[in-house]
């Protein structure tokens, strides 16, 4: 044990060159350049190793520093203690698991074009990680799959990986190593995706995103971009979000806003996205968290399933503070000088066009909704917010860019509120519905003893319009809405992640390895990730692909460079 972590912290300052320079330049870091360009057969055999030492989660022997090495270990024992000592700091001790996931990380960097200019080159280590699986499922086929399992050795396990890393979440190492792999890995990423057990990867996710949206948390960006990144992610496979519909939570403790009962780990999912979104808006105002948040929604759009009231309500909310932030905009943009619409960011066709474009992006997660195949009897709850809150669809119905997305909408508006009042359909009048904002159902302000079945005192209690709802579904057309088509958005990593990915990493190290580096000295860090400004993206992730629209005929523009 003592041995591997002083092996590993050798390992660690011998890279930390990286650190002294920026990534352009063209300093000479022999160090960085021999452990980086590692052959294949080792690259492979050391990620295997850190990979186990990782899932093992060894413990730290009572005594390690009296425990007898060996012959070879006494004679590197003591050169390495002294080396080790000179960087090691006066923190609680780094566990082996810890420092092996760093020294992973830290390995599977992408290179850097200064020091590996020859694009043909690439990092061993990270298609080690890549190709890493079950013994029985080594990446090729032949001899060549045969020697790959021989690396690998017989006992590793996905499962036992995947395991590992929802016991470690949020940690923001096992965070990057996650993203690592559900991006590279084809074969743990079909795992997650097809366990009956989404709860276990997402809960610890969403309950780290709604927890740094308090108040009380300091917030580092770099870790809601890696969040969002894995959700968006996750959202892609149709199959992982429906079985994260069926899956019941009684209650979620863990989330301050209000209490939620009997709720999916889908519609908290909805909710904490949501949530992520508004606060958005409000404070940080970054194109980035706002593509991934609506992107990841309208990929779960299609697969909505018995959507919590809750969930549901939190929808129509969200289009609503976006249309009001539309027309706000709009009307200033009519009403400002040529000089001040010169001058003002805030006012620009930029900015007016990103707006739009989220508003679209919100339109659409309804209406695909709305249009799924599993149909608004499953969904009486979304049709319950929508007719509760209809007028906020009103003032962008004949609205050039909107109209048609808004039109489906009062589509099923007119089609479940007529017989909702007495006095003509529900799509020209005020929503009878009446809301207890404690409580995540509506409650009447009379008994429902003194209402009539038909509702013509004007005030309908919750069970009397499910149940409504649930009898017009069953005349309801899916084709009666204009075809919308079904934007689907991916996340694709540009040709330069180590912009972003190498100081973010090292970052990371420096904090948790137990070893110092002279701040002073440091260069690649100078832009500290951890303390910039909330509302600014840093420049580090301009080199990083949000979303891609991948639907060649969706009419949503697609999300900003």
């Amino acid at each position: 044990y003592a041995l591997h972590m002083e092996v590993l912290a050798a390992l660690t300052v011998c890279l930390s060159a990286q650190l002294f320079s920026e990534l352009s330049a063209s300093v000479p870091l022999p160090t960085v350049t021999a452990a980086l360009g590692a052959p294949p057969p080792l690259a492979e055999a050391l990620v295997a190793r850190l990979l186990k030492l990782y899932i093992d989660q060894p413990p730290r022997p009572a005594n390690p520093e009296g425990r007898l090495l060996g012959s070879i270990g006494s004679m590197l024992w003591l050169p390495l203690q002294v080396i080790a000592s000179f960087f090691r700091a006066q923190e609680p001790p780094v566990e082996l698991a810890d420092r092996s996931l760093q020294v992973l990380l830290l390995l599977t960097q992408h290179l850097p074009p200064a020091l590996f200019p020859d694009p043909m080159l690439s990092n061993h280590f990270l298609a080690a990680l890549r190709c890493v699986g079950d013994a029985d499922s080594a990446c090729g086929s032949g001899a060549e799959a045969e020697e790959g399992r021989a690396r690998q050795g017989a006992g590793f396990s996905v499962r036992r990986l995947h395991d590992a890393l929802c016991a470690r979440l949020p940690e923001e190492a096992t965070l990057v190593l996650l993203y690592l792999l559900l991006h590279g890995n084809r074969e743990l990423l079909d795992h997650a995706l097809s366990r009956s057990d989404p709860d276990a990867l997402l809960l610890p996710l969403l309950r780290t995103l709604a927890g740094m949206l308090s108040p009380a948390c300091r917030l580092r960006t770099s870790r809601v971009y890696m969040l969002l990144i894995i959700l968006l992610m996750l959202s892609q496979d149709g199959g992982f979000v429906s079985t994260a519909h069926a899956v019941m939570l009684p209650t979620v403790p863990w989330f301050k806003e209000r209490l939620l009962h009997d709720i999916s780990v889908g519609s908290l999912l909805v909710v904490v996205l949501v949530r992520t979104t508004q606060y958005n808006l409000s404070r940080l105002q970054d194109l980035y968290v706002q593509t991934n948040c609506l992107a990841a929604l309208a990929n779960m759009a299609p697969c909505f399933k018995r959507i919590h009231p809750y969930a549901a309500r939190s929808l129509v909310t969200l289009y609503d503070v976006l249309a009001r932030r539309f027309q706000k905009l709009e009307a200033r943009r009519a009403h400002a000088s040529p000089v001040e619409l010169a001058d003002s960011e805030e006012l620009s066709d930029e900015a007016l066009g990103s707006a739009a474009d989220f508003l679209r992006m919100a339109l659409e997660v309804l209406n695909v909704a709305l249009a799924a195949q599993a149909g608004l009897q499953q969904n009486e709850h979304l049709v319950y917010a929508i007719l509760e809150r209809q007028r906020v669809f009103a003032p962008l119905r004949g609205h050039e860019l909107f109209w048609d997305l808004i039109e489906n909408v009062f589509r099923v508006i007119d089609h479940f509120g007529a017989g909702l009042s007495g006095q003509g359909p529900a799509s020209t009048k005020e929503s009878p519905l009446q809301l207890d904002k404690d409580s995540d159902r509506r409650t009447p302000p009379l008994p429902t003893t003194a209402r009539s079945s038909s509702g013509s005192d004007g005030v309908w209690s919750v069970d009397l319009v499910l149940a409504h709802i649930g009898e017009a579904s069953r005349s309801w057309k899916a084709d009666s809405l204009e075809h919308v088509p079904d934007p689907r958005f991916t996340y694709e990593q540009e040709s330069a992640p180590e912009e972003f990915f190498t100081p973010y990493i090292w970052s990371l190290v420096r904090d948790r390895s137990g070893l110092v580096w002279d701040p002073l000295r440091v260069v690649l860090l100078a832009e500290e990730l951890d303390d910039e400004p909330a509302d600014a993206l840093p420049a580090l992730l301009q080199g990083v692909d949000v979303v891609e629209d991948v639907d060649e005929h969706a009419t949503a523009p697609g999300p900003p460079a």
